[in-house]
């Protein structure tokens, strides 16, 4: 058995609504599945949402604020007023600014921009911005994505004579500041139907309303900022990435071309995923790491040498976020381990870490690294050591709801503000511990045992046969894939891996083949190579995975991007023909340590494995121990042969078998079935020949009985009539005449007595002369004889007779 990473939670689409879908919109029903998954039951509102047209845009005038918005800026572009664009630092922040200027251009008026420092400055309007604003002589300030929450910044910037036009898409809070105008969807009494567009999208809805149509050519710096920001790719998220994308690929200006260019992507292959790992990561460096202007100047240059320069600082400052996301995360990760041995088994259910040197600006990233490996909520703190706060990000997991839990202990915090799945906060460093602890307990409260396995939401199940190319061509009407609308997610279950290879420089990441009713399909896995051994040639499995389309010279062919992968069988590696037996096991331990158990068929072979492994803390057991039960098997460490059954610390389970030699007698095969239950693991079992075992099953088993031989011995009873079931009598003649063992002829015996063949009356036995017509089947003295005969003979089982036998204990549940 091969558990999966995640908890798969698998749709079960309408079937009538899937056939609805597949005749009114006409797709295939790997489509009309997906669609009908994900919620879809109109065919008018679905036919909307895939054909993402420009007649979909809604009215700008609908959003609170725009009217007023639009006349201010109209009045200060005649008035010739001095404006200021106030921006952020991250992608969706430095879009915004750019696409506001290029509609200030377009106006004619006299702006600047601003932009302030993440560290220095932090998020949002601040009182020196202000003053720096009103020594410019700036009479108009315009905000992009923030502002919402700046009540006493624009209060202040009012005082100065500075009229203030709020653009934002954030959570507005009870209290808002008295702007001039604001103009955010997510207000209580806007009647604007959307309510998901990011900063740039507020901009991009703000130059339809300045100018009187959309602004199609802004549309690029739009879907940049919304693909970035992780907004929903439903509504008009979809239609204004959709609109990007396609001018992107077609007319890119200079900076996305030099973007790019350094990211080594074609602009006609820009999609949602290549800018949202590629693109958008660039140019949120320059504000992680240094300033966000660098990224603003990229994306307004006019010429191709300008934008290169810009690109090729990005890419650099890019490069440097890397590798101080890295050495971050692995300070963090050894913070995390020396808080763990500390504090024992009472193993924190929120990491809160905070550490002097670490830079606020990738608090996220490193948070981000860190509930990918733990799968708990994460708080990643940067001290101050001149001011002893603490400035951080924090990322969580399903299930909590960690804006709430910040929320709860709101008194301990300087700031913080975020969402559900995330959030940043300020807090000063005596106060993080006490944090620390009520996170904790709040975790445990809220959270279920079966909240700590990530889960992942499949769209439905399919056969191989359906993942055809003209299906999966067909799904890419539903892009630009992104937050709210992923890539469809499918499992294909029962395939057989045929082919298993690894790839990349370094082999770290896996091909396979895999077959299903004589069709077959390439699946890819990425970071997956140590896996090879778990996905071997002939493993059986359930895959989750993407469906996509590999295309190689002129080719095109239906491949799967594998994300996770399961299997109800135990897999056997049948290495009884192996004349290398213990360097071959060497190379196993060496690795895979963890999860290795290695069982001996003789005394002989199991002194032998202690000698040479002991060392290695592998359990190594003894199939004809009489004390062993199926715990006893995942012990952690066998110091010797004497103390190797006692004392020892029990795991929950074992994931690879090593058998070298198989049972010869009835104890040892219970023993191994004990083993293989499925409760105590299993995924793999290794068989290697031991010569000693062997010769103890040749001497000491004789093969099962045919029905042939049933026949002679039946014939031998007629030709007798009758006898008396004696030590020295008739039994015992037809051992002499025939060499069985007299305990096979007793089986035999008791099978026809059993089936109406011969009478029995105390000693007495007589042969009946008319007998029922009954199959020897219909025995169970001869079911349970042949069963145990069988289970005596493992050793001269083929491999898929072994494999089978594996299966059917791994199989069994217990009584």
């Amino acid at each position: 058995m091969i558990k999966s990473k995640y908890r798969w939670d698998i749709s079960e689409p309408n079937h009538d609504l899937v056939t609805s879908f597949m005749q009114g919109l006409k797709v295939d029903r790997l489509v009309a599945s997906v669609l009908v998954a994900r919620g879809w039951s109109s065919l008018d509102q679905t036919a909307h949402f895939l054909q993402a047209d420009i007649e979909h845009l809604l009215d700008p005038f609908d959003m609170k604020g725009m009217a007023v918005a639009v006349e201010r800026i109209k009045e200060a572009v005649r008035n010739g007023e001095q404006i200021r664009v106030y921006g952020d630092y991250d992608a969706d922040g430095v879009t915004s600014t750019v696409l506001m200027t290029r509609l200030l251009s377009e106006l004619g008026a006299t702006y600047d921009t601003y932009i302030p420092h993440r560290s220095r400055e932090g998020y949002g309007l601040n009182i020196n911005a202000i003053d720096l604003a009103a020594e410019a002589g700036i009479r108009l300030l315009i905000t992009v994505d923030n502002g919402i929450s700046a009540v006493e910044q624009i209060a202040y910037a009012t005082q100065r004579g500075i009229d203030v036009i709020v653009t934002d898409h954030h959570e507005p809070p009870e209290v808002l500041p008295e702007a001039i105008a604001l103009v955010n969807p997510k207000q209580k009494d806007c009647t604007y139907a959307f309510k998901g567009l990011c900063g740039a999208g507020v901009v991009f809805k703000l130059a339809h309303a300045m100018l009187g149509r959309p602004m199609l050519e802004y549309a690029d710096l739009a879907a940049i900022g919304t693909i970035a920001d992780l907004m929903p790719l439903t509504g008009e998220n979809r239609i204004i990435a959709r609109l990007g994308l396609d001018l992107m690929r077609r007319q890119p200006n200079a900076g996305i071309r030099a973007l790019s260019k350094v990211c080594g992507i074609k602009p006609e292959e820009l999609n949602s995923g290549r800018i949202g790992f590629s693109l958008a990561p660039r140019l949120n460096a320059g504000g992680r790491l240094e300033h966000a202007d660098t990224a603003v100047k990229l994306l307004a240059a006019t010429g191709d040498e300008e934008a290169d320069l810009y690109a090729a600082e990005l890419d650099k400052l890019n490069s440097e976020r890397q590798l101080l996301v890295e050495q971050t995360v692995i300070e963090a990760d050894e913070l995390w381990q020396s808080i763990c041995q500390l504090e024992g088994s009472t193993k924190r259910n929120v990491i809160v870490l905070a550490k002097e040197g670490w830079n606020a600006g990738i608090a996220g990233l490193v948070a981000s690294k860190l509930v990918e490996r733990y799968y708990r909520p994460v708080l990643i703190l940067a001290v101050d050591e001149s001011t002893g706060l603490c400035k951080g990000s924090a990322r969580s997991i399903d299930g909590f709801d960690l804006y709430a839990a910040l929320s709860e202990n709101a008194e301990l915090m300087v700031h913080f503000g975020g969402h559900q799945a995330a959030a940043g906060l300020t807090i000063s460093r005596e106060k993080v511990d006490v944090l620390a602890d009520r996170l904790h307990i709040l975790a445990e409260q809220w959270l279920s045992p079966e909240d700590w396995k990530p889960k992942r939401r499949i769209d439905l199940s399919i056969p191989l046969s359906e993942a055809s190319l003209k299906a999966v061509e067909q799904l890419e009407r539903l892009e630009p894939f992104g937050n709210a609308n992923p890539r469809p997610r499918i499992v294909i279950q029962d395939v057989f891996v045929r082919e298993s290879r690894t790839m990349g420089k370094d082999g770290s990441h896996l091909r396979l083949t895999i077959e299903q009713a004589n069709q077959s399909m390439e699946v890819v896995a990425f970071g997956m190579g140590e896996q090879r051994d778990r996905l071997a040639p002939g493993t059986m499995i359930d895959l989750l995975g993407e469906l996509s389309i590999n295309e190689w010279n002129g080719n095109r062919k239906v491949q799967v991007m594998l994300h996770d992968y399961r299997s109800q069988h135990i897999q056997l590696q049948d290495r009884r023909k192996d004349n290398k037996m213990w360097s071959t096991v060497e190379e196993h331990i060496n690795n895979q340590s963890s999860g290795l158990v290695i069982g001996c068929g003789s005394k002989a072979i199991f002194q032998e494995a202690i000698s040479q492994f002991s060392h290695t803390g592998v359990p190594i057991r003894l199939l004809s121990e009489s004390s062993l039960d199926a715990r006893l098997v995942m012990e952690t460490a066998v110091a010797s042969e004497e103390n190797s059954a006692e004392g020892a610390n029990l795991l929950e389970e074992w994931r690879h078998l090593i058998l070298l030699g198989l049972p010869c007698t009835q104890q040892e095969v219970s023993t191994l079935e004990q083993w293989l239950s499925p409760q105590v693991g299993g995924e793999c079992v290794t068989v290697f020949s031991d010569l000693a075992t062997n010769q103890q099953v040749t001497e000491g088993n004789a093969a099962f009985p045919d029905r042939k031989q049933f026949g002679e011995i039946y014939a031998m009873c007629r030709a007798r009539g009758s006898w008396l079931d004696s030590p020295n009598g008739f039994v015992q003649e037809i051992a002499l005449k025939t060499g069985k063992p007299l305990s096979t002829l007793r089986m035999m015996l008791d099978v026809f007595t059993e089936l109406g063949f011969i009478a029995a009356e105390g000693a007495s036995r007589k042969f009946v002369k008319e007998p029922p017509r009954r199959d020897l089947e219909q025995s169970e003295r001869y079911r349970k004889a042949r069963e145990q005969s069988n289970r005596l003979r493992l050793s001269e089982m083929t491999t898929e007779e072994l494999q089978q036998w594996l299966i059917s204990c791994h199989s069994k549940v217990p009584s």
